[in-house]
């Protein structure tokens, strides 16, 4: 049985797509607020009624499934046991599959285009894309990140950054962006340029910010001089009340991100920002250990980047992402999805009225206006409306490719080609 809190004028989400999946009450009941990171048997041994169970999880390593002997199909899965193996790279998952045939599917194969394109010519395997609501985005750390603050860097007991919640500087580090570039060396025909956390469906997708989509670095020079951001030492970095603007700025270890690092840090450079680049490996970066000093949601850095969307066609759920509760913080083990740390009680409010909103119309003007509370607060900038790549070998048939859910919503009719 599923119950509702308060009145739920678009209930869907909890039965169909990954957003919010139905899981068994007595097995997570222990399992509820800060204790969910340690119930590490429930989390790694979900009971549900999909096609295959789990057998064996072993983190950023391998899972092992078998088939559900209980699954409402009888004739179906096709395939007695799946196995997932997690680590490693985007291109080494591409090869895998297009090159060594050693696995069937290789999943977010964020490499160069080309490169993948050169993979997928020896023929043994097929390049699949799908666009939904999947956006690579800078993450602008609102709070201090100090390593010298010890516990509390990253957190309201820290205080505000020094300067990244000044939207101006957000702002000039946007107008410098060439995102079209960015598209064309990185993405391909699988990216998009974008302004917008929100780019779909059509009724939800804001044309508000579109100015984004031209770099303009003579603009951002001009803006950063007017708001008195200035070069007063004549080393070529802007100072903030005398301090450079300076930021590390760290993602996920894959070539095209490296590739965006450098990209962008050089026109930041040319707007008289200093940046230190990093990466990390991204079993780490997104494995939510709470111990680890280099988790996404941790983010002892100024600046971020990654991919999110939401796994479905309304984005309720998503846009609650950015209200002040989901902050990461230590004492929820660092869970949360509010990674910049962003605050505005105006937007908690609009969360608020779209979970009792029903007209479709009126849902699509609130995402939009949160969505452009939260872009032009310059807490987030928005790069490329990503499609995301996969591969599967030849001798896969069944796959239906779909972006609006995981990748794996219809594994039940996965076969082996005759």
């Amino acid at each position: 049985m599923v119950n509702f809190n308060t009145p739920t004028p678009f209930p869907y989400t909890a039965f169909v797509g990954s957003e919010s999946p139905v899981i068994q009450a007595a097995q997570f009941a222990g399992c509820l607020g800060t204790r969910a990171p340690e119930c590490t048997e429930a989390n790694f041994g979900p009971i549900g009624t999909g096609p295959f169970v789990v057998d064996e999880f072993r983190p950023n390593d391998v899972i092992a499934f078998s088939a559900n002997e209980n699954f409402r199909f009888p004739d179906r899965p096709y395939f007695g046991t799946v196995t997932f193996k997690g680590g490693g790279d985007a291109a080494a998952a591409a090869r895998a599959v297009l090159e060594t045939g050693e696995f069937d599917y290789a999943w977010n194969l964020q490499i160069d285009p080309t490169i993948l394109a050169e993979m997928e010519a020896q023929g043994n395997g097929t390049v699949v894309s799908a666009f939904g609501t999947s956006v690579e985005r800078l993450h602008l750390n609102q709070t201090n990140p100090d390593a010298a603050l010890g516990d509390i860097r990253s957190t309201a007991e820290a205080g505000p950054h020094p300067f990244l919640t000044d939207p101006v500087v957000g702002k000039a580090m946007s107008m410098a962006i060439d995102r079209a570039l960015l598209v064309e060396i990185g993405y391909g025909a699988g990216g998009q340029p974008t302004c917008n956390v929100l780019p779909a469906p059509e009724l939800y997708a804001s044309t508000a910010n579109d100015a984004c989509l031209v770099q303009d670095i003579a603009g951002a020079n001009a803006l950063l001089d007017k708001a008195g951001y200035l070069d007063t030492d004549g080393d070529g970095i802007r100072e903030a009340g005398g301090v450079p603007i300076s930021v590390l700025y760290q993602t996920s270890t894959n070539a095209v991100r490296q590739d965006t690092q450098a990209l962008v840090k050089q026109w930041w450079s040319e707007i008289g920002i200093d940046t230190e680049l990093r990466n990390i490996d991204a079993s780490v970066f997104f494995g939510g250990d709470p111990a680890s000093p280099d988790t996404f949601q941790k983010f002892y850095a100024d600046i971020e980047m990654y991919t999110n969307n939401f796994p479905g066609v309304d984005p309720q759920a998503y846009m609650a992402n950015w209200i002040y509760d989901e902050w990461p913080r230590p004492d929820t083990q660092w869970q949360g999805a509010n990674i910049q740390r962003f605050c505005n009680p105006a937007y908690d409010a609009l969360v608020d009225e779209m979970a009792q909103t029903a007209d479709i119309a009126e849902r699509g003007r609130l995402a939009r206006e949160m969505n452009d509370m939260l872009v032009q607060s310059y807490s987030i900038i928005p790069l490329v409306h990503r499609g995301n790549p996969s591969a599967h070998a030849n001798s896969l048939e069944g796959i239906a490719m779909s972006d609006w859910d995981t990748e794996l919503w219809n594994i039940m009719d996965w076969r082996r080609a005759e």
